[in-house]
Protein backbone atom coordinates (compact mmCIF):
# COMPACT_ATOMS: atom_id res chain seq x y z
CA UNK A 1 0.00 0.00 0.00
CA UNK A 2 1.33 3.42 -0.89
CA UNK A 3 1.69 6.28 1.56
CA UNK A 4 -1.15 8.18 -0.11
CA UNK A 5 -3.46 5.15 0.02
CA UNK A 6 -2.63 4.58 3.69
CA UNK A 7 -3.36 8.23 4.46
CA UNK A 8 -6.74 8.39 2.76
CA UNK A 9 -8.05 4.86 3.30
CA UNK A 10 -6.65 4.03 6.74
CA UNK A 11 -5.26 6.91 8.79
CA UNK A 12 -7.66 9.82 8.24
CA UNK A 13 -10.87 7.79 8.70
CA UNK A 14 -9.50 6.18 11.88
CA UNK A 15 -8.39 9.52 13.33
CA UNK A 16 -11.77 11.12 12.58
CA UNK A 17 -13.63 8.28 14.27
CA UNK A 18 -11.70 8.48 17.55
CA UNK A 19 -10.16 11.91 18.11
CA UNK A 20 -11.87 15.26 18.59
CA UNK A 21 -11.05 18.42 16.68
CA UNK A 22 -8.08 20.17 18.22
CA UNK A 23 -6.68 17.18 20.10
CA UNK A 24 -3.89 16.47 17.61
CA UNK A 25 -0.88 18.77 18.05
CA UNK A 26 1.30 17.16 15.41
CA UNK A 27 0.96 14.41 12.85
CA UNK A 28 3.73 12.59 11.01
CA UNK A 29 3.25 9.78 8.53
CA UNK A 30 6.10 8.14 6.67
CA UNK A 31 7.60 5.02 5.20
CA UNK A 32 9.73 2.77 7.36
CA UNK A 33 11.97 -0.21 6.70
CA UNK A 34 10.49 -1.96 9.73
CA UNK A 35 8.77 -5.29 9.05
CA UNK A 36 9.74 -5.37 5.38
CA UNK A 37 8.43 -1.90 4.58
CA UNK A 38 5.71 -0.31 6.63
CA UNK A 39 3.82 2.94 7.00
CA UNK A 40 4.44 4.50 10.40
CA UNK A 41 2.25 7.08 12.13
CA UNK A 42 3.42 9.35 14.92
CA UNK A 43 0.96 11.65 16.69
CA UNK A 44 1.25 14.16 19.49
CA UNK A 45 -2.19 14.17 21.04
CA UNK A 46 -2.56 16.65 23.89
CA UNK A 47 1.13 16.18 24.71
CA UNK A 48 1.10 12.38 24.64
CA UNK A 49 2.84 10.46 21.88
CA UNK A 50 1.18 7.71 19.88
CA UNK A 51 3.21 5.64 17.41
CA UNK A 52 1.90 2.82 15.27
CA UNK A 53 2.93 0.80 12.24
CA UNK A 54 -0.28 1.56 10.38
CA UNK A 55 0.43 -0.77 7.48
CA UNK A 56 2.94 -3.55 8.00
CA UNK A 57 4.84 -4.65 4.93
CA UNK A 58 5.22 -8.27 5.98
CA UNK A 59 1.42 -8.74 5.98
CA UNK A 60 0.62 -8.15 2.30
CA UNK A 61 -2.92 -9.52 2.03
CA UNK A 62 -4.57 -7.32 4.66
CA UNK A 63 -7.25 -4.99 3.32
CA UNK A 64 -7.37 -1.23 3.98
CA UNK A 65 -10.52 -1.83 6.02
CA UNK A 66 -8.68 -4.30 8.26
CA UNK A 67 -5.74 -1.90 8.73
CA UNK A 68 -8.18 0.94 9.48
CA UNK A 69 -10.01 -1.10 12.12
CA UNK A 70 -6.71 -2.13 13.71
CA UNK A 71 -5.57 1.50 13.92
CA UNK A 72 -8.96 2.66 15.20
CA UNK A 73 -8.86 0.05 17.95
CA UNK A 74 -5.30 1.04 18.92
CA UNK A 75 -6.34 4.70 19.08
CA UNK A 76 -9.33 3.86 21.29
CA UNK A 77 -6.98 2.06 23.70
CA UNK A 78 -4.50 4.95 23.59
CA UNK A 79 -7.17 7.51 24.49
CA UNK A 80 -8.57 5.38 27.32
CA UNK A 81 -5.08 5.08 28.84
CA UNK A 82 -4.05 8.71 28.29
CA UNK A 83 -4.13 11.60 30.76
CA UNK A 84 -6.48 13.63 28.56
CA UNK A 85 -8.99 10.84 27.97
CA UNK A 86 -8.47 8.52 30.95
CA UNK A 87 -11.22 5.92 31.06
CA UNK A 88 -13.12 7.28 28.06
CA UNK A 89 -14.60 4.70 25.74
CA UNK A 90 -14.45 6.21 22.28
CA UNK A 91 -15.24 2.88 20.67
CA UNK A 92 -18.87 3.74 19.94
CA UNK A 93 -18.45 7.12 18.25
Amino acid sequence: MTLLEATTAVVLPALRSVLDDGEIRSFELGLSDELEGSVVLRLDVQGEIFRDLVVQGHVPHTTPEEWRERLRSNLVDFVAESRFGWGENRDQR
